[in-house]
Parts: C-alpha cells; sequence; structure tokens
C-alpha cells in the first residue's frame, strides 16, 4: 500500500522518478504483487498514525513491525496486531483497486 503523493515527489529529480514509477508499473505485472495506492484526494485514511508491517512466521505467529519519529517496535501482543490487521484491511478498501492503480501509474508514464 502506498500513499499517492509519494509518486509525485522529485526526489533525485525528474530520471530518478521516471525510473521509479518504471519499476513500480514493471513489478505490478509480477504475480505475486499487489499494488495499490491510496489516492491523492484522499485527505485521511486507516493509516495516518504511521506505517506498519504485519508479519506471520514459520510456526504461524501473527507480529507486527510499526515506525514513527520516535522510533520503532515490534509488536506481538494479539490485541493490537489485530487492530492492525482490521487497519490494513481498511485500507485495502480505500486504496484503489489493483487495475486502476496500474492505470495510474500508466498516466504518469504518458506524462513524461
Amino acid at each position: 500500500m502506498v500513499w499517492e503523493p509519494v509518486l509525485h515527489m522529485m526526489i533525485g529529480g525528474p530520471a530518478t522518478r521516471l525510473d521509479q514509477v518504471r519499476h513500480l508499473r514493471e513489478s505490478a505485472e509480477l504475480p505475486c504483487i499487489t499494488l495499490q495506492f491510496l489516492p491523492l484526494d484522499s485527505p485521511s485514511h486507516a493509516g495516518m498514525n504511521g506505517p506498519f508491517t504485519l508479519l506471520e512466521t514459520p510456526d504461524h505467529q501473527h507480529l507486527a513491525y510499526t515506525e514513527s519519529q520516535r522510533g520503532s517496535q515490534w509488536v506481538s501482543d494479539a490485541d493490537e496486531v489485530s487492530r492492525l490487521a482490521r487497519k490494513y484491511a481498511m485500507l485495502r478498501t480505500q486504496a484503489l483497486t489493483p487495475q486502476d492503480s496500474k492505470g495510474l501509474l500508466d498516466r504518469l508514464l504518458g506524462e513524461q
């Protein structure tokens, strides 16, 4: 899940941005990747409190990893991991579909 504004940032300059968008578009075609963008016109979303990663260990333990300006932490409390999993589910519904996300990348590449 990626917030669309990052696609418009010019960190590294226009050529770097174009390379990054091309790479994302190519990656979106891989069968093991589902790429979705939270639209630019989405002023609020379920991830506003910061990024998190959901993980499952080989022995099926569910964990999360969170980051903020004050640091990062592993989350193993089942209730908290469950809350983050529900937030992730909300993010998936608030984001563009995978097909619409590919269309967004195509439009950005067409603007070059």
